[in-house]
C-alpha cells in the first residue's frame, strides 16, 4: 500500500471520529434541555392540581376576567373556568381537580329511622313496576340512605345506572337517581356523591375533562339538589 493510499484512509478515520464526537455533543445537548424542561408542579391548591414544564407560568381564572390577561394563552376550559398560561409546553400539561373538603357526609347527617318500614308502593310511581323484583328486593335489606330511605339502583346500559328512593315510613318511591360512574352515600347521610368512579381512590383527583362531570348532591325528602 503506498503512502497516497495511508493518507486517504487517515483522513477518513478523522472525519469518523469528528462526527461521532458531534453525535456525542447533541445528545448531551438535547439530554441537557430534556432536564431542564421536565415537568413540575405548577399549581396546587384546595381545589386544582395542576403540572407542567417549569418554565411555563399557568393561572385559573374567571371568564369574565380573561381580557386582564392579554399577554396569556387559554390552554384549556371548563364551564366558566379558564386555565391560561405562558411559555407552556401544552405536550406536558396535566390538570386535575380535587375532590373538595368541604363535602363531608358528616355535615349532612340523618337521624336513622327505627320503626316499622314499609312495603314500596307502586301506585306513588307506577314506571317502577318495571323493576318491581329489584326493587323489592332491596328494601328488604332496609334502609341505606339519608336516614330512613331506600336507594335502590340498578344498570341501565354501559356505563350508565339509574335507580329510584323509596321512603320506608310512607313507601313512596321517587324516580331521581341517575348516574354514569357509580355514586358514593351513607345510611347517616342525606349527602350523595355522584359519579364517584372518576375519583381516584388513592389521590383523591379527578381529571379536568370527563364525559360526566362528578356531582356532589343533597337529598331534599322529594329530589337531588346541588350542594352548595
Amino acid at each position: 500500500m503506498n503512502n497516497s493510499n495511508y493518507i486517504i484512509i487517515l483522513v477518513f478515520l478523522l472525519i469518523g471520529c469528528q462526527n461521532k464526537t458531534t453525535e456525542k455533543n447533541n445528545v448531551e445537548l438535547t439530554q441537557t434541555e430534556s432536564v431542564s424542561e421536565k415537568i413540575d408542579t405548577l399549581i396546587n391548591t384546595a381545589d386544582y392540581l395542576i403540572i407542567g414544564n417549569k418554565k411555563a407560568e399557568i393561572k385559573i381564572i374567571s371568564d369574565k376576567d380573561s381580557l386582564n390577561f392579554p399577554n396569556f394563552k387559554v390552554v384549556d376550559k371548563k364551564n366558566d373556568i379558564l386555565i391560561i398560561a405562558k411559555n407552556l409546553d401544552e405536550s406536558k400539561l396535566e390538570v386535575y381537580e380535587k375532590l373538595n373538603p368541604k363535602y363531608d357526609f358528616d355535615k349532612y347527617k340523618s337521624e336513622i329511622y327505627n320503626g316499622k318500614l314499609a312495603e314500596p308502593d307502586f301506585n306513588s310511581y307506577p314506571d317502577a313496576k318495571r323493576y318491581i323484583t329489584r326493587i323489592k328486593e332491596e328494601c328488604k335489606n332496609g334502609i341505606n340512605f339519608a336516614g330512613k330511605y331506600t336507594l335502590v339502583i340498578w344498570g341501565c346500559g354501559s356505563p350508565c345506572q339509574s335507580g329510584v328512593v323509596v321512603d320506608r315510613i310512607n313507601g313512596k318511591i321517587y324516580a331521581d337517581y341517575f348516574s354514569t360512574f357509580g355514586s358514593e352515600f351513607r345510611k347517616d347521610s342525606r349527602m350523595i356523591i355522584l359519579n364517584s368512579g372518576l375519583i381516584d381512590e388513592k389521590k383523591e383527583l379527578i381529571n379536568f375533562h370527563n364525559m360526566v362531570e362528578l356531582s356532589v348532591e343533597l337529598w331534599n325528602g322529594s329530589e337531588f339538589i346541588k350542594a352548595e
